[in-house]
């Protein structure tokens, strides 16, 4: 209960900067493709850290990395609101990044290590806690915050969402939080580990699908707001509900889907790729209010089944755990600068809605890669 209660307030946190940022980017003026920078330089922030981050916590533990982190990152988003131009804030995202990848890295690092102990079917609460605050209670706080503070009060606000998190790591030790590893690898060491990792293809494979489930969904809370607001006319209330909406979807696979496991995991993968697919073709089409909510939950369920299957997958992988999750988490940041960066680009030449019909095409290759490799897996359980 530690653990998620960590989790679910630092998601808060998440889901309040990522639903207030672009608002804010609009504030100061910015383009549709700077929005997109914004949301996605962070991401750069964290792909500079997120292999270094690995070692670290192999090396101190993840405890200490996340305390330092909360504390650094809550102390930049307070900074966030003295941002006077779109690429002041985009600077100011960079250092936030950072911050954001130590703290991933080490509570990815913390559920894996114990994946055994916790059970498979349960493989989706570390992120769907995550979920419960970044895309539920942090939209649902944020959207009735806006409209009743300022920027810097919002900022301040959402600062104080990692204040608990602290609270409850001080209080005790957590039973999800790994202590240093008492093996000092060198260099050598570290780059060996990571390059035997590489050679697991269910852990590449489980990467790769979160780099894109994330690319998605840093993409959807970044531009959902802008496009409702702008292109449809909407009010920031309804922004607000379209990405609650697909976080409540996601919340309930990921919490009471585990059953789901007992399927094939490369169907699984199939179905998911496919009605997502079918989602984005909705969401990037429809301009009526309730076809855009059914695309939302379409959308959320399906990735709360993606990460069902990854987090089961890479959480059964053999070998260091900060290691592991610092290649996993590679691919969540990589998602999160690829996605906002690549629908700010096709935003700013096709409008708002094509950027998420960009997203198609990637859902439906990972579609049928999975369904060969299913097969091959099966000629070849067949053949022995």
């Amino acid at each position: 209960m530690r653990f998620m209660l960590i989790n679910v307030c630092t998601g808060t946190w998440v889901g309040m900067v990522n639903f207030i940022i672009p608002v804010f980017a609009l504030s100061l003026g910015a383009s549709s493709f700077e929005i997109g920078l914004v949301r996605g330089l962070s991401g750069v922030g964290d792909l500079l850290l997120v292999l270094p981050a690995g070692l670290l916590i192999d090396y101190f533990g993840s405890r200490k990395m996340y305390l330092a982190s909360c504390a650094v990152g809550g102390a930049i988003t307070i900074l966030l609101a003295l941002a006077w131009t779109p690429w002041a804030l985009i600077v100011m995202m960079i250092f936030y990044g950072m911050a954001r990848s130590i703290r991933t890295t080490s509570l990815n690092a913390s559920f894996f290590q114990h994946m055994n102990t916790i059970g498979a079917g349960k493989g989706g609460w570390y992120k769907g806690s995550m979920t419960v605050g970044a895309q539920f209670l942090g939209s649902l706080i944020g959207g009735a915050l806006a409209v009743a503070v300022s920027f810097a009060g919002y900022f301040v606000t959402a600062s104080m969402f990692l204040l608990a998190p602290i609270l409850v790591a001080l209080g005790g030790k957590s039973e999800l939080m790994i202590p240093a590893s008492r093996k000092k690898r060198g260099l050598k060491g570290s780059v060996d580990g990571y390059r035997h990792l590489l050679r697991d293809r269910i852990l590449v494979s489980a990467t790769i699908t979160e780099c894109i489930n994330t690319a998605f969904a840093i993409t959807f809370s970044t531009f959902v707001a802008v496009m409702v607001i702008t292109s449809l006319g909407l009010s920031i209330a309804m922004a607000a509900l379209l990405i609650s909406l697909r976080g409540l979807a996601n919340i309930v696979v990921v919490f009471f889907g585990g059953r789901l496991l007992e399927l094939n995991h490369y169907r699984l993968y199939v179905a998911s790729f496919i009605f997502s697919a079918a989602g984005l073709l909705l969401l990037g089409t429809s301009k009526d209010v309730w076809l855009l909510m059914l695309a939302s939950v379409i959308l959320g369920l399906f990735s709360g089944v993606m990460t069902l299957v990854t987090f089961t997958q890479v959480g059964s992988t053999e070998g260091e755990k900060g290691k592991v999750s610092g290649i996993f988490s590679f691919g969540q940041k990589a998602g999160m600068v690829a996605g906002p960066v690549l629908g700010g680009i096709v935003g700013s030449f096709t409008g708002l809605q094509a950027i998420f019909l960009c997203f198609i095409p990637f859902f439906l290759l990972m579609a049928a890669y999975n369904l060969l490799e299913g097969r091959n897996t099966r000629n070849i359980s067949g053949a022995a």
